[in-house]
């Protein structure tokens, strides 16, 4: 396995070297035969040697490369993600968010190597999402049974008369046993898809925030004390370090792992990670509550649709990305309900008096049997929010007032209150506040179908790395398909991404010119503070390189292909060799008229 290793090497060393010569070839008789009848395994070949163009002093040339091994790793989560997420206000922004990434993704290349590489974690990744749609499909079936098994029970039976008491519910006999079975099963799916999150996705988020916020503690002293580390636990690469290297064991024994906590609390911080949990803990709760209510907490698993539905994780997103406005918002409701209670609390204490509904024909006369009086602020706000909110008419909440036209009668003005307080509090809180509210929602989700429609148009309209349109590409292609060749050979971003990681992994005396220019502008060698020297990995013995403090964009053809300044070239020939033409068949004419003169 080891020579047929180092066998393609070499043979990739090898095309490397002919498609470098095929560019300088004029007559073009090597690229001709850069083909699979000449070539033998070509397919593979390109498949794992990568070309990127670079600007390199304002003059753009091709760099091949020999593509890492480890960037086949890269998860299409991943891509998607950052190719959908990343800022794109302007290239430069575009261009230097792709850059800050670089590190963060060769880290998930070097993480996912690590699981694939493990027999029992390759088995888990590969089962991940056939073990989403059984607990998925798990918590369907169980729900569905507790839909038509639950019920009550009077006197002995589960058929209730409408005279009888509803006390006492449980699941029909011989059901009970299956949802439990079903339930200890889905705790088996839960515990297995928590710990894998952990494993896959949580600790490699964890760490990412913690090398980020390294540098950057929170204002707050108590939270930069918690979150603070010394340098061995916050430096990834410290271990390879040699004072590291030579500490004793009773040293790392005596030294407390405050790592763990911050990751903790980091992994506590994630959304989705609470989210699993608290599918996980109602699911072991409703195994050990031995009460027939218990089996009822396994309906929390039904939020698992949110994860197999794109739609409604829109709606969601659409609901929690301005959620500080709508809680500022509701904020604001919940205080002129406060407001409108304190008023009816002084004004109209009477008025608010709910005995039980009177009911005839089996259909209830009185819209509110809540049986409470206003005899309290906090009474009289709940019914005000109760009827406000339910009914969205406050005037549903208060007795009918008589009018009264009699000059010497005291309360003869209060049906001109109760107009201007049910007026008011529908102007205000049931028309403006909550279709306020409503607006929001509706807005953003909007503005995230529309921002979602620009990226789209701007993968599909637009080159990521130089950032010139589609139709430039597309008019100079015979096959109108030039702006698909050009993201897939010349301007491929994961090749520049995986140019990165190949730089990363390349020792650095053995650069050429054009990587040197390269790693000069976006990396830096790890020093050790002690030695002075080039740290390297304890484990692959490769030297550490890590980006630089501020990485420059110039390496990037901005603006700029190297297809479209050969076009131009091509053009430039061809408008020549026509104006020679031109000059020819003039002199021509000139002379035939001069001869005859």
């Amino acid at each position: 396995r080891e020579r047929r290793e180092d066998a393609e090497v070499v043979a990739q060393h090898y095309y490397i070297a002919y498609i470098t010569l095929s560019g300088f070839d004029r007559t073009g008789r090597l690229e001709s035969r850069c083909r699979a009848e000449y070539l033998w395994d070509l397919a593979n070949l390109k498949r794992k040697v990568g070309v990127i163009e670079i600007s390199r002093k304002g003059v753009l040339e091709k760099a091949y490369f020999i593509i890492p091994a480890v960037c086949s790793y890269l998860t299409e989560t991943s891509k998607n993600y950052l190719a959908n997420n990343v800022n794109r206000t302007n290239l430069q922004t575009q261009l230097s968010e792709f850059s800050d990434n670089f590190d963060i993704l060769y880290d998930e290349m070097k993480h996912q190597r690590i699981m694939t590489e493990h027999p029992i974690l390759n088995q888990l990744r590969k089962s991940s999402g056939f073990r989403e749609k059984v607990f998925f499909l798990n918590a369907l079936l169980i729900n569905l049974l507790m839909l038509v098994f639950y019920s009550y029970e009077c006197s002995g039976t589960f058929i209730c008369g409408d005279n009888e008491g509803l006390d006492n519910y449980r699941i029909r006999p011989g059901w009970n046993e299956v949802v439990v079975a079903l339930a200890v099963f889905q705790c088996v799916l839960a515990l297995t898809r928590q710990w894998w999150y952990v494993v896959e996705r949580g600790l490699p988020k964890a760490n990412q925030r913690l090398q980020r916020d390294r540098n950057n503690l929170p204002s707050n002293p108590i939270l930069a004390w918690i979150l603070s580390l010394p340098p061995e636990q916050s430096d990834p690469t410290h271990r390879h370090m040699a004072k590291r290297r030579h500490r004793h064991w009773w040293q790392a024994m005596m030294q407390p792992e405050k790592i763990m906590l911050v990751r903790g609390l980091y992994l506590c911080s994630d959304l989705y990670f609470l989210g699993i949990s608290v599918m996980t803990l109602t699911n072991i709760l409703a195994i050990v509550i031995s009460s027939p209510g218990g089996k009822l907490l396994l309906m929390i698993q039904l939020l698992e649709v949110f994860n197999h539905s794109r739609v409604l994780q829109n709606v969601i997103r659409s609901i929690t990305y301005r959620g500080n406005s709508l809680v500022q918002t509701g904020g604001l409701a919940l205080l002129m309900m406060y407001f409108f209670g304190v008023i009816g609390f002084i004004v109209f204490p009477q008025y608010f008096q709910f005995g039980p509904a009177d009911i005839m024909g089996g259909r209830k006369l009185e819209p509110n049997n809540n049986s409470a009086r206003c005899t309290s602020i906090w009474k009289c706000t709940l019914i005000v929010l109760d009827m406000g909110l339910r009914k969205g008419d406050l005037g549903e909440a208060l007795d009918d007032i008589e009018w009264k036209v009699e000059q010497d009668v005291a309360d003869r003005y209060y049906i001109f209150y109760r107009m201007l307080y049910t007026f008011m509090f529908y102007a205000t809180v049931t028309t403006i506040l909550m279709n306020i509210i409503f607006g929001i929602i509706i807005d953003t989700f909007a503005e995230l179908r529309e921002k979602k429609e620009q990226v789209e148009e701007e993968i599909t309209g637009r080159c990521f790395v130089c950032g010139i349109e589609r139709f430039v590409f597309d008019q100079l292609s015979t096959e109108g398909n030039g702006f698909d060749n050009h993201v897939h050979d010349d301007h491929n971003m994961w090749k520049y991404l995986f140019f990165q990681v190949y730089l990363r992994e390349k020792d650095f005396d053995q650069y050429s010119g054009g990587e040197s220019y390269v790693f000069a502008k976006t990396l830096q060698l790890i020093k050790d503070p002690l030695t002075h020297e080039t740290v390297t990995d304890i484990d692959t013995g490769l030297e550490l390189k890590t980006s630089a403090p501020q990485p420059e964009l110039l390496w990037f053809p901005q603006r700029d292909a190297m297809v479209l300044k050969n076009q131009r070239s091509t053009m430039e020939q061809q408008l020549v060799g026509r104006m020679r033409e031109l000059e020819v068949k003039t002199s021509k004419v000139t002379a035939q008229l001069s001869s005859q003169v």
